[in-house]
């Protein structure tokens, strides 16, 4: 379980790390943009990645139903529900400060020639017995789907994923709209991570 959730968490930082590289080098991305005048319009090839981590507040937790009310810095009450994996459950208690960090990593590009995907893999980890209570859960998933309808004056995408299910998606970057055409499949790769982990009460 550990080395598939290293693996997992790396793959999601090089991606992350991927981004990065092309934000943090201008220079290359123009000699890139220039040739890529001088050649066809470029494949598709969508790379975002987004963590934010925020701290709230357990008010409640109900080791029955294994459901932990809690309230974030703003404000605002939520309710979790936490797995068996967690074994150190009873440990938390109400006022105890708890960290979380989502992750997320979005991959898009051109399906190779006779790619049909539609997969999704969890893994999830905790704590030893004992210790200070700590999840994490990450979320892999893959599908390829073939475009149905463009829109570029509500910068959308209609797409028929591998398993019939037909959805109406934004597009963040309009200009990845004249990369494709209808017909195309294109292959989207989905990570989401997150991490909880209880710091204590504040002092």
């Amino acid at each position: 379980m550990k080395k598939l959730l290293s693996m997992a968490i790396m793959a999601l930082f090089a991606v992350t790390l991927a981004a990065c590289a092309q934000t943090e080098t201008p220079s290359t991305a123009k000699q890139e943009q220039s040739a890529a005048k001088e050649e066809k319009p470029s494949s598709l090839n969508v790379q975002r990645t987004d963590v934010r981590t925020t701290v709230a507040t357990v008010e409640a937790v109900d080791l029955k139903t294994r459901m932990v009310k809690m309230r974030s810095l703003e404000g605002k009450p939520f309710t979790i529900h936490v797995g068996k994996e967690a074994v150190n459950l009873p440990q938390v208690k109400a006022g105890d400060k708890v960290e979380i960090t989502y992750a997320q990593a979005l991959e898009v590009r051109m399906a190779e020639p006779g790619e049909v995907r539609s997969e999704k893999t969890q893994i999830v980890g905790g704590a030893e017995p004992g210790a200070k209570p700590r999840g994490v859960g990450i979320t892999e998933t893959n599908v390829t789907a073939t475009i149905l309808e463009l829109d570029k004056a509500s910068e959308s995408a209609t797409l028929q994923f591998a398993d019939g299910v037909i959805a109406s998606v934004k597009v963040q970057n309009p200009a990845n709209l004249d990369k494709v055409k209808v017909g195309d499949t294109i292959a989207i790769k989905h990570i989401e991570a997150i991490e909880i982990s209880v710091k204590g009460k504040k002092r």
